[in-house]
């Protein structure tokens, strides 16, 4: 869909992955978020503004650094959980997007042009 697909899916597998404590991994995938977002254009807005909203959360005190070592567990779990929502929602836009595009594609049978037809999938 987009290149921050990749970022968030990179801040997911540092989030679950890494042998850190929370903050310092929630500090390192906050780096992969905010290269996710260096290309705005590339969002759909709604997706935008929920990243916007965890990048907020995580720059509350200025740089991310600053703001995530003065957090406690549980909210660093919490933007964490919405990393992971968004992670999840960005996956459902691009595979609903991809649908779309596949469901364009005229397919042969039979020496007819028939449309792939989606409608009844989720």
């Amino acid at each position: 869909m987009f290149q921050g697909l990749d970022c968030v899916s990179r801040a997911v597998r540092i989030l679950v992955g890494r042998n850190a404590r929370l903050n310092q991994r929630l500090y390192e995938a906050s780096g992969e978020l905010s290269a996710a977002l260096s290309r705005p254009d590339q969002w759909p807005p709604d997706l935008l503004r929920k990243a916007r909203g965890v990048e907020e959360k995580l720059t509350a005190k200025g740089r991310p650094d600053k703001t995530i070592n003065g957090m406690d567990v549980s909210t660093a779990r919490e933007i964490a959980e919405e990393i992971f929502d968004l992670s999840i929602a960005i996956s459902a836009a691009s595979i609903h997007e991809m649908k779309k595009q596949v469901s364009a594609v005229p397919m042969r049978k039979g020496g007819r042009t028939r449309r792939l037809d989606f409608s009844g999938a989720t």
